[in-house]
């Protein structure tokens, strides 16, 4: 907490006290904070910030909810709570390693409701073991507690060492390796995988949720305004452990060990710079992400008329892949194209780039 308030002082004062629109406090479980370091955020925030967004959003365990955190993160301003329910079934649950219980989940919705919050709940699907039968109810657990928003991801088992071992504390590289290739043997293949996003499009859409982002769900009204920001590549500022900051085409990061981070606080390190990031080249990936696609005349006014060039003459190879469908100048990705885009976004990289592919 005295290493936040230190950097989000800094950052005030380095760009002139900038207008907040968005605000997402996650990272993991911020609702651990008890109120009196909730409000304690607040008011570094509040000094350091023209902070009135129209959106602001906290994320949250199940199981580390209570009516008092709930009440002090209202008091903070916050509008929406994230809930990482991640599977509604005793077996998912244990399947994914959580702490928290099919139980908890339903009356943390209900307290966030009490409190006015506007509810996503984070689900993962292709967990070992995992049946349609399963997913088709965890769905309709899910659909049957009203969130506004749903986010859909399937389980990738492709962590790095340094990620796996951060995720199950004390468990050592080699006891997460054997638990990653026991987990792999049993996940679903990559049809099975296809075959449960496709039964999730189906349906949360008939139960009136839109489908506008890859991974993403929303009621009427209800897109996440955050995340619509990356998304949109628009610019937002990072603070605390393992933050990415994008600040005039510039993708920066903190350290994301939490000892790193403090040490390099006390020493007012810079971030560290992805010196490999190109902005041309994410803002295409990006805005296909989501259903309205790429606008070509828009993309060109903002990289270039190169760049746009580059990026149709490269959507264009894919013709008859039935991965892609124009619209005049604006293109989206199809049914299809949804379950691959990584053979699309591949495409869109410079042609020196190495990359490692994932489901």
């Amino acid at each position: 907490m005295d290493a936040l308030d230190t950097e989000i002082r800094r950052e005030g004062e380095r760009l002139g006290r900038p207008h907040v629109t968005t605000l997402y406090v996650g990272g993991g479980t911020p609702s651990l904070l008890e109120p009196r370091e909730v409000a304690r955020l607040g008011a570094s925030l509040q000094r350091a910030f023209d902070l009135d967004p129209v959106e602001a959003t906290v994320e949250a365990n199940p199981a580390t909810l209570d009516r008092a955190r709930l009440e002090a993160w209202a008091a903070f301003g916050i509008t929406r709570l994230s809930l990482g329910a991640q599977s509604t079934s005793a077996a998912g649950l244990r399947a994914l390693g959580r702490t928290h219980q099919p139980q908890d989940i339903a009356p943390a919705v209900a307290a966030a409701r009490s409190v006015g919050f506007d509810v996503n709940l984070d689900l993962i699907f292709g967990w070992p073991g995992q049946t349609a039968e399963a997913w088709r109810e965890d769905l309709a657990v899910a659909v049957a507690l009203g969130p506004d928003h749903l986010s859909c991801y399937p389980l990738e088992l492709a962590l790095e060492p340094e990620e796996a071992v951060a995720n199950w504390p004390g468990a050592g590289w080699r006891s997460v390796e054997r638990w990653r290739r026991r987990a792999a043997a049993s996940q679903p293949d990559d049809a099975g995988i296809a075959g449960l996003y496709e039964l999730a499009e189906r349906l949360l859409r008939e139960n009136g949720y839109r489908h506008y982002e890859i991974a993403n769900w929303a009621r009427p009204g209800k897109r996440c305004r955050h995340n619509l920001g990356y998304w949109r590549n628009g610019d937002w500022l990072g603070v605390g452990a393992g933050a990415h900051s994008h600040l005039a085409g510039v993708r920066s990061r903190h350290p994301g060990v939490l000892t790193a981070y403090i040490a390099a606080v006390d020493r007012d390190d810079e971030r560290i710079v992805d010196a490999a990031a190109d902005a041309a080249v994410d803002g295409a990936m990006l805005a296909l992400r989501l259903d309205e696609g790429l606008d070509l005349v828009r993309y060109g006014s903002r990289f270039g008329q190169d760049a746009a060039a580059r990026v149709r003459t490269v959507l264009n190879s894919l013709d008859g892949t039935r991965l892609l469908r124009w619209s005049g100048e604006r293109v989206r990705l199809t049914s299809r194209g949804r379950l691959l885009a990584n053979e699309v976004f591949v495409r869109l990289l410079p042609d020196d780039t190495t990359v490692s592919a994932s489901v």
